[in-house]
C-alpha cells in the first residue's frame, strides 16, 4: 500500500470474535465478516484491522497465538480467508491483519519444543531463568495481568517470563534464529495478500538483561514488569532489523501499539526513516488511570487533560504521521468514557467524531463506534470475560474496596466494554448469532442497532459516512495531509478547537467537551460552515450548547 493511499484512508477495526456470527455457535466467524463487506463498503472506510483469527486456547481472546500461520477453527478455515482477502480487494478494501511478535502462546510448537528439556534447540527461543536460589522467582517483576511475571516449569525446574498472561510466555528476541522463524512468517503472510500488520505490544520485546528486582510498587511486594521490559535500551536496534528484513519495503502498511515511547523519540520510530508507518499513542485515552494502572484508583479528568496530548502530537509531527483514535478493543467505548450521563447520544457522538477526525493522520474506527455502541454493565463478575477485568476485581477487593464499588470500576474500564457482539437489529441477541453469544449482549441493543440507526434522520452512521467523503474530498484531503495545526482556545477546559492551515485553505474545528451551555467567539466572518451538530450555529454565535460543535472552512463543501 502506497503512502498516497494511507494517508488518505479510513481504518474500520474488526473484533472477529464479536463481529457477525454465520454458523450459530455463538462467536463471530471470518464468513460473518466477508457478509459484511458491503456495508463497510457503504460506510466508506479503505482497510479493515482484523485483530487475530490464529488458532488459540483463547486466554487472552486470540493474542496468544497458537499457530502464526493457521486459522482459529471456530472463526473459519484457511480458504475462508483467502476468500475474505479477496472480497474485501475487489472491493477497493485492504486487509491488515494483528501481528503478536512479543509472545506466544504456551500451547505453540515453539514452546512445546522449548519446553521439552534444558538442550532442546528450540530452549533459547523463550525467556528461562532459575530462582532466586530461596525458592521464589527470578525477581519481582509483576505481570501486566497480575501476579508474578514468572512461572515456573516443573520438568524443567525453571522459571519462564511472560509479560501478560502465564499462557502467553515471551519470546526472547535475543535469539537470531527465532526471529528469522518470525521473519519468514511475516513474509508468508504478505505473499497471501495482506496489505499491513497492526503490530501488538512491540515495545516490550526487548528485556533488561541483567533481569534485576527493583523497589517494590505495591503491597504483594513487586513491581510493574514495565520497569525492565518496556522500551528498553537497545530496542531500536530490533526494531530496524524488523522493518529492514521482516516487512522488507515501504508499501507496507505497518502500524505499532507501542507504549512507554518518550513523546521526543517517536518520530524515531515513525516517518520516512521510522520503523512504522504510524503509531497508536494512549495519553488521551488512559487520561483516567494514574502510575499505577490500578482501575480503582481511577482518577477525575479534564478537558485539557483529554486534549493536551493530542495538541503536543499534533505539533510533534513534521515527517511522521498519526493513528488517530478514541477507541479500540482494549479500550471503553468513547461515548460512555468522554460524555456525560444524560447526554450520551447522536448529538454528542457526531461531536466525538468530528474532534479527531480532522487531525492529521489515518482515522481508526472501532466496529459499533459508527452507531454509538456503549459500555455495558453486567450485574456480576462472572459474566465477564476479560482476564484483566477479573484481576483488577480481585486487586480492588484485597485492597478494600466493597464488591460494588470493585464492579463499578470493571463498569468504566472493563475490555469486555468494546468486545461485546455487535449490534446489527433489533431481534435476539441484536442479530450477532442465532444462537448463544460467547459474551453477553449489550442490553441497550433494541435501541442501538446498525437497521434503527441507519433509519435514523441524521444519524452516526450518515455522519461518519460524511465525514469521511469530506475528509477525502479533492480540496479537503491536502489540508488534512500537508496542513500547519494551530490550537485555538488551549487553556480552556470546556472547548475543544483548532485550525489546519494549507497554503491559503483553511479547517477551522470548535467543540464543546462538556454538559455546560458555554460563550465563545468564533471570529470566523468569511467561513462557510460546513456542518455542525446544532443547525442554530454560524460565524456570529456567542454560545456552544452541552457537545455542540460546528467546523469551518473558505473551501466550498456541500455536506
Amino acid at each position: 500500500m502506497k503512502e498516497s493511499e494511507w494517508k488518505n484512508a479510513v481504518v474500520y477495526q474488526i473484533y472477529p470474535k464479536s463481529f457477525n456470527d454465520t454458523n450459530g455457535d455463538g462467536i463471530g466467524d471470518l464468513p460473518g465478516i466477508i457478509a459484511k463487506l458491503d456495508y463497510l463498503k457503504d460506510l466508506g472506510i479503505d482497510i479493515i484491522w482484523l485483530s487475530p483469527f490464529f488458532p488459540s486456547p483463547m486466554a487472552d481472546n486470540g493474542y496468544d497465538i497458537s499457530d502464526y500461520q493457521g486459522i482459529e477453527p471456530s472463526f473459519g478455515t484457511m480458504e475462508d480467508m483467502d476468500r475474505l482477502l479477496f472480497e474485501a480487494y475487489r472491493r477497493d478494501i485492504r486487509i491488515v491483519i494483528d501481528l503478536v511478535l512479543n509472545h506466544t502462546s504456551d500451547e505453540h510448537d515453539w514452546f512445546k519444543e522449548s519446553s521439552a528439556s534444558l538442550d532442546n534447540p528450540k530452549r533459547d527461543w523463550y525467556i528461562w531463568r532459575s530462582g532466586d536460589g530461596n525458592g521464589g522467582p527470578p525477581n519481582n517483576w509483576r505481570s501486566n495481568f497480575g501476579g508474578s511475571a514468572w512461572e515456573w516449569d516443573e520438568r524443567t525446574n525453571q522459571y519462564y517470563l511472560h509479560v501478560f498472561d502465564k499462557k502467553q510466555p515471551d519470546l526472547n528476541w535475543e535469539n537470531k534464529d527465532m526471529r528469522k522463524a518470525i521473519y519468514q512468517m511475516i513474509h508468508w503472510w504478505m505473499k497471501k495478500g495482506v496489505a499491513g500488520f497492526r503490530v501488538d505490544a512491540i515495545t516490550y520485546i526487548k528485556k533488561n538483561k541483567e533481569f534485576p528486582s527493583f523497589e517494590a510498587d505495591g503491597s504483594d511486594g513487586m513491581v510493574t514488569i514495565d520497569k525492565g521490559s518496556l522500551n528498553q535500551p537497545g530496542i531500536k536496534k530490533h526494531l530496524q532489523e524488523l522493518k529492514e528484513k521482516g516487512f522488507r519495503h515501504d508499501e507496507v502498511f505497518t502500524v505499532a501499539e507501542a507504549p512507554g515511547v518518550p513523546a521526543d523519540e517517536i518520530e524515531d520510530y515513525i516517518g520516512e526513516h521510522g520503523f512504522f508507518t504510524m503509531l497508536f499513542e494512549f495519553d488521551h485515552v488512559d487520561l483516567d488511570l494514574t502510575a499505577s494502572a490500578k482501575w480503582y484508583e481511577m482518577k477525575e479528568w479534564t478537558v485539557h487533560d483529554f486534549k493536551k496530548p493530542l495538541f503536543d502530537s499534533q505539533r510533534r509531527l513534521q515527517e511522521g504521521w498519526s493513528a488517530l483514535y478514541i477507541e479500540n478493543h482494549d479500550q471503553p467505548r468513547s461515548l460512555s468514557r468522554f460524555i456525560h450521563e444524560g447526554f450520551r447520544h447522536t448529538h454528542s457522538a457526531q461531536m466525538l467524531a468530528a474532534v479527531y477526525f480532522l487531525m492529521k493522520g489515518t482515522p481508526y474506527i472501532y466496529q459499533g463506534q459508527e452507531i454509538g455502541m456503549t459500555n455495558v454493565e453486567y450485574p456480576d463478575i462472572s459474566s465477564y470475560n476479560d482476564a484483566v477485568s477479573r484481576h483488577q476485581y480481585d486487586y480492588a477487593l484485597a485492597n478494600g474496596c466493597s464488591e460494588e464499588e470493585a464492579l463499578a470500576f470493571i463498569w468504566k474500564r472493563s475490555r469486555d466494554n468494546t468486545r461485546t457482539p455487535m449490534q446489527w437489529d433489533d431481534s435476539q441477541q441484536g442479530g450477532f448469532t442465532e444462537g448463544s453469544p460467547w459474551l453477553e449482549t449489550n442490553s441497550n441493543y433494541p435501541e442501538v442497532n446498525v437497521k434503527t440507526v441507519k433509519a435514523a434522520s441524521n444519524s452516526l452512521y450518515t455522519f461518519y459516512q460524511k465525514l469521511i467523503a469530506f475528509r477525502k474530498h479533492t480540496a479537503v484531503a491536502p489540508i488534512i495531509e500537508k496542513g500547519a495545526f494551530q490550537a485555538l482556545f488551549e487553556e480552556d477546559d470546556h472547548i475543544v478547537a483548532y485550525k489546519r492551515t494549507y497554503e491559503n485553505q483553511e479547517i477551522t474545528l470548535y467543540a464543546n467537551f462538556t454538559a455546560e451551555r458555554v460563550p465563545v467567539s468564533f471570529n470566523e466572518e468569511n467561513r462557510q460552515v460546513i456542518v455542525s451538530n446544532n443547525d442554530g450555529l454560524g460565524p456570529d454565535s456567542l454560545w456552544l450548547e452541552p457537545y455542540d460543535f460546528v467546523i469551518f472552512s473558505n473551501v466550498h463543501y456541500e455536506w
